[in-house]
């Protein structure tokens, strides 16, 4: 398994944090499949017992200016990470000002997300800051509880405000008890 993106525009660096932060203030732990195409956070709640599902998928088309994933196997070309979005988000959230971000998929003694950003300087030598994000490896046989969930057809458009003022708006109901997601 293989994964290495590079960022290089500030604006998508940018909107990829506000997207991780907003994640982070809905979940303690998700699920983060990755395709050669896409990036999913999934949060899979027991419906049973009155759990809360939630499906995010992003195009890494959108964020990344680069980007390189080699999954399990040539068939199943996907990569599942248990992750906790807050380290995510406050790993993002201090690189605001790179030149260029990098995130890799690497192994030390258990596996991380590696983000790595070029920093601007006055002088000639770069500086370089690395934040190591742990990450969980969700085994094959499990990789059919993250599926897309089936959706019955619709026929509603719905236009929201920007993800900023999405964001204050949740942090506003979370913090009044309006739900509670656990």
């Amino acid at each position: 398994m293989k994964l290495r993106g590079r960022i290089n525009d500030v604006a998508c660096l940018h909107h990829f944090t506000r997207v991780i932060t907003t994640i982070s203030k809905l979940m303690k732990m998700c699920v983060l499949p990755l395709t050669p195409d896409n990036l999913f956070f999934v949060l899979s709640g027991k419906v049973v017992i009155g759990g809360v599902s939630m499906w995010c998928e992003l195009s890494q088309a959108n964020f990344f200016d680069e980007y390189q994933m080699e999954g399990v196997s040539s068939e199943d070309n996907e990569i599942s990470l248990e992750v906790t979005p807050e380290n995510l988000s406050r790993a993002l959230k201090t690189v605001q000002n790179a030149k260029a971000v990098k995130v890799k998929l690497t192994m030390k003694h258990c596996p991380f997300l590696t983000v790595a950003a070029e920093l601007p300087t006055l002088s000639s030598v770069s500086r370089v800051v690395t934040h190591a994000v742990p990450v969980d490896v969700v085994p094959r046989r499990l990789w059919h509880e993250f599926k897309e969930p089936s959706m019955p057809d619709f026929d509603v458009s719905i236009y929201l405000p920007p993800l900023k003022t999405m964001k204050n708006v949740v942090d506003r109901m979370k913090n009044r008890s309006v739900f509670k997601l656990e």
